[in-house]
C-alpha cells in the first residue's frame, strides 16, 4: 500500500477546527512523523479476527480497580523522577501500544510507533488553545500523570492548574511536576463516585476530563451532576462515546463490542443533551475524531457548560 500522511489540514477537517486556527495545528504537528499507509485485505483480516479472538479476555473498568491505576501512577511517578523531571516521561505507556490504529474509518499502520502519541499532542494543543485563553483556572479531573496539565502549564505558565485524581501517587507526582518546572499546579484527592461537596470552582473555571469518565461507565451521571451544580465556566471532555459507532458497520461494530465489555462511558453525550433541552446546559461541540488505538476511539469530544454558570 502507498505512503500517505496526515498533515494539518486532515487534521483541521477531523477537528473542525477554523481556517484562522490552521498555524496552531501546524506547529504542533511540524516535528513528528505522520506517515501511515492503509492495510491490505489480508492485513485487515488478521487484525479482524485477532481483535475477535481477544475481546472476551479484557477486564471491565471501575473503582474496583483503583489499585491498578495506584500502581500504573506510582510507576510513572518513579519514571519522572528516575528521568530528572522530563516531562516526556510522564507519557502514558499505554498509548502507542498497538502497531494498527484506527483512522477515519478503517485501520492503519503508522511507520513511526510514537504517532498516537504525537496525533494526541496536536489534538490538546488545538483544544488548549481553543478553550483555555479566557479561563482563570483549570482543573483536569482524572488527572493521571498530570502530563495534560504539564502542557497546559507551558501553554499559559500564569494560569493556576489543579490536577484530581484518586491515586495518591497522582496527586504527588502532580505536585512534583508543579515544583519541578516552576508551575502554579496542585494535586488534590478526588473521587468521581463522591465528588468533594466542599470544592468549588472560582469564577472562570475550565474542568478537564481526558480519557478519565470512560472510567465510571453508567455512573458518570454522580459527578456529571455534581458539575452541574458547582457550575464550572466550561467542560471540556475527551472521551470514548459510544453515541458515535454505527454498529452496521464491522469497523464500528468491533470497537462498540470492546467498548461494552469494558464497561466503558455510557449515557454521558445523552445525558449532556437531555441538560441542554431543559435549558440547565449549553452544548458547544460533541465530534468524533475518528481516530483511535487498534480496539476503539478514546478521543472524541464533548463540550459544554452549565447555564447558570459564571461568566469568565
Amino acid at each position: 500500500m502507498d505512503s500517505l500522511t496526515f498533515g494539518p489540514d486532515d487534521f483541521i477537517r477531523c477537528f473542525g477546527a477554523s481556517r484562522e486556527e490552521r498555524s496552531v495545528i501546524a506547529a504542533a504537528s511540524a516535528d513528528f512523523d505522520f506517515r501511515y499507509r492503509r492495510l491490505s485485505q489480508t492485513e485487515r483480516d488478521e487484525v479482524v479476527l485477532g481483535i475477535l479472538d481477544r475481546l472476551d479476555g479484557f477486564t471491565r473498568v471501575g473503582e474496583h480497580r483503583s489499585d491498578v491505576w495506584e500502581r500504573c501512577w506510582s510507576d510513572a511517578k518513579q519514571a519522572f523522577i528516575d528521568a530528572d523531571g522530563n516531562l516526556d516521561a510522564l507519557n502514558p505507556v499505554f498509548m502507542g501500544a498497538h502497531p494498527v490504529i484506527r483512522l477515519e474509518g478503517d485501520y492503519a499502520r503508522p511507520d513511526d510507533p510514537r504517532f498516537e502519541t504525537a496525533w494526541f499532542g496536536v489534538l490538546r494543543r488545538w483544544l488548549l488553545s481553543r478553550y483555555l485563553p479566557s479561563a482563570r483556572h483549570v482543573m483536569e479531573f482524572g488527572c493521571g500523570s498530570g502530563f495534560n496539565l504539564a502542557a497546559a502549564g507551558r501553554l499559559f505558565p500564569n494560569l493556576p492548574l489543579v490536577g484530581l485524581d484518586w491515586s495518591p501517587s497522582a496527586v504527588a507526582l502532580v505536585n512534583g511536576i508543579g515544583e519541578r518546572h516552576g508551575l502554579d499546579l496542585h494535586g488534590r484527592h478526588f473521587d468521581f463516585f463522591v465528588p468533594d461537596p466542599g470544592l468549588d470552582f472560582p469564577a472562570g473555571t475550565v474542568a478537564m476530563t481526558f480519557a478519565a469518565l470512560e472510567q465510571t461507565g453508567g455512573r458518570f451521571d454522580i459527578f456529571a451532576r455534581w458539575l452541574l451544580e458547582k457550575g464550572p465556566a466550561l467542560v471540556v471532555s475527551m472521551e470514548p462515546i459510544a453515541d458515535f459507532y454505527d454498529s452496521g458497520l464491522l469497523f464500528d461494530h468491533l470497537a462498540l463490542r470492546y467498548h461494552r465489555h469494558r464497561g466503558y462511558l455510557d449515557g454521558y453525550l445523552g445525558w449532556v443533551r437531555e441538560q441542554a433541552a431543559a435549558g440547565k446546559a449549553e452544548l458547544i461541540d460533541a465530534r468524533r475524531l475518528g481516530f483511535g488505538s487498534l480496539y476503539h476511539e478514546a478521543y472524541s469530544l464533548v463540550v459544554w457548560r452549565p447555564v447558570a454558570t459564571r461568566t469568565p
